[in-house]
């Protein structure tokens, strides 16, 4: 079954189109594509899409009518920023619900860096660096949210201490600044989807 994969950047979605099987698994290649409004973000820490709201839906169905051609697209997987609020995640959802989604299962993105039953995540967005220990099976998650504006190298590395403070635990990355990218393993968009599917 196809399902289109959303993976909200700071003001683009990357959109890839993947193809799920039966047992949990993606079949074959993923290649993402990115979508950009038409008009520039407005606000500094507020993404474009998120912006003049009702403008969105038209470019990002033709967007999506030109990408997905081979197929209608029906099934849609949101993976959200980690620092996301209830109003964006709604927001995200209707914008795709609009584009021709019947329903959109949502996941953070720190749930979808690794299959490991524990580890450290640290994502990016726009506002923020979020520190991330995930543990899986266990509903509540330890964060730890930098603002952008704060968020050197030094301030994650202690809040990665404080989540971990023998430093037992793998660290992926997602979404980071440039500056950051050494402090663990950098997962790509595609490991994001073959993730998405096997907890969908």
């Amino acid at each position: 079954m196809k399902q289109v994969f959303v993976c909200p950047m700071d003001d683009t979605l990357k959109i890839a189109v993947a193809d799920l099987r039966s047992d949990g698994t993606v079949d074959g290649a993923v290649r993402f594509q990115t979508y950009s409004p038409p008009n520039p973000p407005l606000y500094p820490y507020v993404p474009a899409y998120l912006t003049q709201y009702q403008e969105q839906p038209r470019p990002l169905r033709q967007f999506l009518r030109e990408y997905v051609k081979s197929f209608l697209p029906r099934s849609f997987m949101l993976a959200l920023h980690d620092d996301a609020t209830d109003l964006e995640a709604n927001a995200l959802s209707e914008l795709l619900i609009a584009c021709g989604a019947k329903d959109v299962p949502m996941e953070y993105r720190a749930f979808l860096l690794s299959t490991d039953p524990a580890y450290l995540s640290v994502t990016g967005s726009k506002r923020a660096v979020t520190v991330t220990h995930v543990v899986s099976g266990k509903d509540d998650t330890e964060r730890i949210f930098i603002p952008i504006s704060d968020a050197t190298a030094e301030k994650v590395t202690e809040a990665l201490h404080e989540l971990d403070p023998d430093g037992a635990l793998p660290v992926f990355t997602f979404g980071l600044p440039e500056e950051l990218l050494r402090l663990g393993e950098q997962i790509n968009e595609p490991a994001l989807v073959r993730n998405f599917a096997r907890i969908l």
